[in-house]
């Protein structure tokens, strides 16, 4: 199972690598987007506390650092046009977070990684799909 992540994880990476890279606001949440699922992704496959631990405070600096992004977006005349979008977005990425914090998390730290990754497929990547249309509706 962990080949399977960890495959997951290199092709998500390299889809990424791929494209373009993104300028401005609504690129650099979409990177943070990324870093995010990916360290959470990372997660799946460990089976060390500490290690886990790590992980997860790093997916929450990355979370802290999107959700700064996100709140300077929203207050962004320049990105007024923008807005509707961003609130779509901001209701995902929040069920996305307290999905994380709440369910996938506290499963991963009882040892109940099946229980996790279910989720983590389940009901994290189709709000991760959603969150990367929406910001790929918006002009960059």
């Amino acid at each position: 199972m962990k080949f399977v992540i960890a495959t997951l994880l290199t092709a998500t990476t390299l889809l990424f690598a791929a494209a373009p890279a993104l300028a401005g606001p609504i690129g650099d949440i979409k990177s943070t987007l990324t870093s995010s699922r990916q360290q959470t992704m990372a997660m799946l496959s460990e089976d060390d506390h500490t290690v886990l631990e790590m992980r997860y405070e790093d997916a929450v600096k990355s979370s802290k650092h999107l959700d700064a992004l996100l709140g300077a977006a929203l207050k962004n005349a320049a990105l007024h046009s923008a807005w509707p979008t961003l609130g779509q977005f901001k209701e995902v990425w929040e069920a996305f977070k307290k999905t994380r914090d709440e369910d996938i998390v506290p499963a991963l730290m009882a040892g109940s990684r099946l229980k996790a990754r279910a989720m983590a497929l389940t009901s994290q990547a189709p709000r991760f799909k959603e969150m990367n249309a929406l910001l790929d509706s918006l002009p960059q």
